[in-house]
């Protein structure tokens, strides 16, 4: 437990968290409210951390996890609806995290939103027709999403076969 003369008042913790949260940064940053994950481990798919994104810029975002986690220096910042982008974190305080950007966008906003008319296809014509148009794409030049397709059109050509011969 704290001494009496180290314990703060509520008010002037507020201010130091407010300070230590304080615009330092080059890129002007929007408020904005966002879900999001945050993709984490070997191959960024061990662990998901859903949050919300508080604002962002050009060159990185101000999450709150909602609880404080540990999170590793690295990870994938996948917004809801958008880009994934690979990011560092700078600095974390309770449940808030800084994380910068590092490197070029890995999934463009174009491709995030085919991909969600392939899944709109898979549900009204099935999955052969979109494992067609990712490979019409190129799977998105992602290789985890090709592996990933190729693995479901493999067991629902097998399942199919299976239910067939019965």
């Amino acid at each position: 437990m704290l001494s009496k003369e180290l314990q703060l008042p509520a008010l002037e913790l507020n201010k130091v968290t407010q300070s230590i949260l304080a615009e330092r940064r080059n890129a002007s940053r929007i408020p904005v409210i966002k879900s999001a994950k945050l993709l984490v481990g070997e191959g960024f798919s061990q662990g998901v951390y859903n949050c919300l994104v508080l604002d962002e810029s050009s060159g990185g975002v101000l999450v709150d996890l909602g609880a404080v986690f540990t999170i590793p220096e690295e990870m994938i910042v996948h917004l809801t609806g958008g880009a994934m982008r690979r990011a560092r974190r700078c600095w974390a305080v309770g449940t808030k995290v800084g994380l910068e950007y590092i490197g070029e966008q890995l999934v463009s906003d174009e491709a995030v939103q085919q991909m969600g008319e392939i899944a709109k296809l898979i549900g009204a014509q099935g999955l052969p027709a979109g494992i067609a148009a990712m490979r019409a794409r190129q799977f998105f030049n992602h290789g985890d999403l090709r592996e990933a397709a190729e693995e479901a059109e493999a067991a629902y050509y097998k399942l199919e076969a299976l239910l067939r011969d019965r």
